[in-house]
């Protein structure tokens, strides 16, 4: 759960904190892409997987088409690109030190859910050697 606490904390700070009239080209490339890998994420994973907290629900199934053939944790990319585009519209270092910590959280975070669908699902390693976790072929 303190992951979710520390995940939201920093989405919080962020947007409320950016200066969306300083909104650069990137930064609104940045929150469209964002938007557009949260939707796809959402539509491929169905509902019924969806969970905030690092855990998986009893019909919780192991989702490997659409964007999760090429990325593991397609949802937290959103998550990382959309609070990459409000960071660029602060100035001043503490947001980059706020998108410092949502990065480890949430890498902490994937691998609790890592270890989880690891336990459940046999063929988990093979798929998570061939994905990357937050961008494609890494």
């Amino acid at each position: 759960m303190i992951y979710v606490v520390i995940q939201f904390g920093c989405i919080i700070y962020l947007v409320i904190n950016a200066q969306f009239g300083h909104l650069s080209t990137l930064s609104t490339a940045l929150i469209v892409f964002s938007i557009a890998i949260g939707i796809i994420s959402v539509v491929n994973m169905k509902l019924n997987n969806l969970n905030i907290v690092p855990t998986l629900k009893d019909q919780h199934q192991l989702v490997t088409h659409g964007i999760y053939r090429f990325i593991r944790h397609p949802m937290y990319t959103s998550v990382l690109l959309f609070c990459l585009a409000l960071t660029l519209t602060i100035a001043g270092n503490q947001a980059i030190i706020i998108l410092l910590i949502l990065l480890i959280d949430l890498i902490l975070k994937s691998n609790v859910e890592e270890k989880l669908l690891s336990e459940r699902f046999k063929n988990y390693p093979n798929y998570k050697n061939k994905t990357g976790r937050f961008l494609p072929f890494l």
